[in-house]
């Protein structure tokens, strides 16, 4: 578990809970209409063609990009990028330094939403001798074509990816083979309704976008900040073009090899540490500034541990109109809720503390939300064709499971991934 660095940290602290509410629709890749702007207004272009869009302070363009580099006929991709510009480059001022791109993380995550959302501070960060720009990668969000292989809402909720449905958790073992079963289901389904872009949506044909990208500016080398999945993204772009980086920041770092190998088990490791530190600074914060305060760490360790115990026996009803977002709250949602949480401390902790307030009061609404699955058809698709092929049956997922449990609380995540591109 890689919380985001000081870097990060006046960005995710001015997010607040207006900010976390709007993201937890995209998070778990339910479709999303940005308002405000029409990108099918925009023609892909080999060159950048910025106009205005959302509002005054940024401007979109859609670049077009090989579906595959090793053969051009194959068609193109357009990649929807945003951008808070200069106003040194604007200008035309000498002190211009060019374009930074920056990717908030994923598989899945959008570029174009987190700018709309951080973009102001994220650029205030770099200072004014840079354009921030940001992109939807290949198949995700508004580039196109997109990643998707259901046809409706309705079959999209029926194969439900969240994190009940991919339990890995050690009482959960039993259903195991009926879930493998379902993935093996949702396997052939993405393969038939595949129409040739999945094998193109892999972070090594994002790395040469990125490079076309900083071509297109009339520049030779990239500078980039990425987050999370991003790190991996940076790495994977570093590895492939050593020549081509001026500077590059990778931040929130993922374990790359773990992630090609879909072995997520080092992203845990730290993951109980960052818990700890809720509990510590939620009881030294007082109850003004904490919703779960307790007068000491332990006191909110036991807390947790009790809603938790008593969702396993009884699960809740959850439900927020105002996503709108409804489903069961059980102990595994509410585990998930918590690891969500840990990713982006300075934002959620405040909002996760609220959530489990209110949980022990009778609503489970603010939880369900924060536990939003990490696994969508983005996810599924960029994240199960980058990793080595996983060929494990039922006994063998949950081998697995059972050989990393010790490492965290929270070690059944890993194993979720794992079932989840089986």
């Amino acid at each position: 578990m890689k919380a985001s660095s000081n870097f990060i940290r006046a960005a995710m602290t001015a997010a607040g809970l207006a900010h976390l509410v709007n993201l937890v629709p995209y998070a778990r890749g339910q479709k999303q209409t940005d308002s405000g702007f029409e990108w099918n207004s925009l023609t892909p272009s080999v060159n950048l063609n910025w106009v205005n869009c959302y509002s005054d302070a940024t401007q979109c363009t859609r670049f077009s990009v090989p579906l595959n580099y090793s053969d051009p006929s194959a068609g193109t991709a357009a990649i929807a990028l945003i951008r808070i510009p200069s106003p040194l480059g604007l200008s035309g001022s000498p002190a211009y330094r060019g374009p930074v791109l920056f990717n908030p993380g994923g598989p899945g995550g959008s570029g174009v939403y987190y700018t709309l959302l951080l973009g102001k501070t994220i650029a205030s960060v770099i200072g004014p001798e840079f354009d921030l720009v940001s992109f939807d990668p290949r198949g995700v969000h508004n580039s196109t074509p997109q990643i998707s292989f259901f046809t409706s809402e309705a079959e999209r909720a029926a194969f439900d990816l969240s994190a009940t449905a991919l339990n890995m958790e050690p009482d959960s073992f039993d259903g195991v083979p009926e879930r493998w079963a379902r993935m093996q289901v949702l396997g052939r389904l993405a393969k038939d309704r595949d129409i040739g872009i999945f094998n193109h949506v892999t972070t090594d044909n994002v790395a040469r976008d990125m490079l076309s990208i900083v071509q297109a500016h009339g520049q030779e080398k990239l500078l980039y900040w990425g987050i999370s999945y991003g790190s991996v993204i940076g790495s994977t772009f570093a590895s492939m073009f050593p020549d081509k980086i001026e500077r590059l920041l990778i931040d929130g770092i993922l374990d790359v090899e773990g992630y090609y190998n879909m072995d997520y088990a080092n992203g845990v490791l730290d993951a109980d540490k960052v818990l700890q530190t809720f509990f510590d600074g939620c009881a030294a914060a007082g109850p003004d500034r904490c919703a779960f305060h307790s007068p000491t760490p332990s006191g909110i360790k036991d807390r947790l541990a009790s809603l938790s115990a008593s969702l396993l026996l009884q699960p809740m009803p959850a439900y927020s109109p105002s996503l709108p977002a409804y489903g069961v709250l059980n102990h595994v949602t509410l585990l998930r809720a918590v690891y969500n949480a840990l990713s982006t401390p300075y934002s959620t902790f405040s909002v996760l503390a609220q959530g489990l307030k209110a949980l022990e009061e009778g609503d489970a609404g603010l939880v369900f939300q924060l536990a939003q699955p990490v696994v969508n058809e983005a996810f599924a698709v960029i994240a199960c064709a980058d990793a080595a092929a996983v060929e494990d049956g039922p006994e063998q997922i949950k081998a697995y499971a059972e050989r990393i449990s010790g490492l965290s609380s929270f070690a059944s995540f890993p194993a979720s991934y794992r079932l989840a591109c089986r």
